[in-house]
């Protein structure tokens, strides 16, 4: 069997599915290993495409640890990309039990078995969510992820941000060459979450108008899917010499409003009726409070990761794709 094998833990979501794809044209084996095989669309988008073939479905969870060995040693996985994971910071509040347990547990069973199997990379997902607040700006690798008296906003944050504690850990004291790649406001055709651009493209896509209540002074760091996937590759594929920090920010570096991308959205899309207020929510002003501008320069130098989709770029491939996959 191949060592060029790479498992990727929930691989049946929007990122996953990007990844995969990108994986299998570059020639790698991957297996999915996931709760669920991918959605009809999101499966549509990955078949086609050179390689489809080389991707495979498994099912099984990150917290059945005997399994995940089992799968990744028959198959001859050599490389783990971690993604799977409870992604919801607002119910994570809810269900912190869970969270931990979906989030830091299935981390450490994907970290042993790497250690087990001797693997030679294993990248972990994390996010900016591993920030309590901002303290500084630009936000570097070097600005702290836990500060005394200052909590994190979600259970989500606070679990992502164990999973690089303890990553690190098995680094340095068990060999298992472990990198974590940060990702924030990851957007492109087949994504679940809003973050105002879905709804904007889509809806006016559809000639649909929409509307928000607030979040037009909201500022995230938007990052264009296939940016996201190319940092995850170069992670996955740099050699251990070049990896002094073994945590990175890859994302775009630049900061857009809600209002912003809905006056990009609308000049792209002519006749596009799209409104959002300036006020934040309750749940927006503590989000507003761990965002600011992100500096990637650590993972320009150690990764070679350097953006290729300007906001307006990244756009104009989400509008096409989806029209592409509608009209299909």
């Amino acid at each position: 069997m191949s060592k060029d094998c790479v498992l990727v833990t929930g691989g049946s979501g929007f990122i996953g599915i990007y990844l995969m794809k990108q994986l299998a044209e570059n020639g790698s084996k991957v297996i999915n290993y996931d709760l669920a095989p991918p959605s009809p669309v999101l499966q549509r988008f990955l078949d086609d495409s050179h390689n489809a073939d080389n991707v495979s479905y498994q099912r099984g969870s990150i917290l059945d640890l005997p399994d995940v060995i089992s799968v990744a040693q028959n198959a001859g996985v050599d490389k783990i990309v971690h993604m799977a994971a409870f992604f919801d910071p607002a119910e994570s509040n809810k269900r912190p039990y869970f969270t931990y347990q979906a989030n830091v547990l299935g981390t450490i069973n994907i970290y042993e078995t790497a250690r087990l199997l001797n693997m030679s990379r294993v990248v972990n997902i994390s996010s900016i969510g591993v920030y309590p607040v901002k303290e500084h700006e630009p936000m570097d690798e070097n600005h702290r992820i836990f500060i005394p008296g200052a909590g994190h906003g979600s259970h989500y944050g606070s679990s992502k941000a164990a999973t690089e504690l303890i990553g690190q850990a098995y680094c340095q004291n068990n060999n298992v060459s472990y990198v974590s790649v940060r990702f924030s406001g990851v957007y492109g055709y087949g994504m679940r979450y809003s973050m105002f651009i879905k709804d904007m493209i889509e809806n006016a896509v559809d000639n649909k108008p929409t509307e928000f209540k607030s979040g037009g002074d909201l500022t995230r760091d938007y990052t264009y899917v296939k940016d996201s996937v190319n940092g995850v590759i170069l992670a996955l594929n740099a050699d251990d010499s070049d990896l002094v920090s073994r945590t990175y920010l890859t994302t775009s570096g630049q900061l857009y409003s809600g209002s912003d991308i809905a006056g990009i959205v609308s000049r792209l899309i002519p006749g596009a009726s799209i409104t959002i207020a300036p006020d934040l929510s309750e749940f927006e002003k503590k989000d507003m409070a761990k965002r600011g501008t992100i500096d990637i320069s650590l993972a320009k130098k150690e990764l070679g990761y350097e953006p290729k989709y300007s906001i307006e770029d990244g756009i104009t491939e989400y509008i096409e794709t989806l029209k592409k996959y509608s009209n299909s």
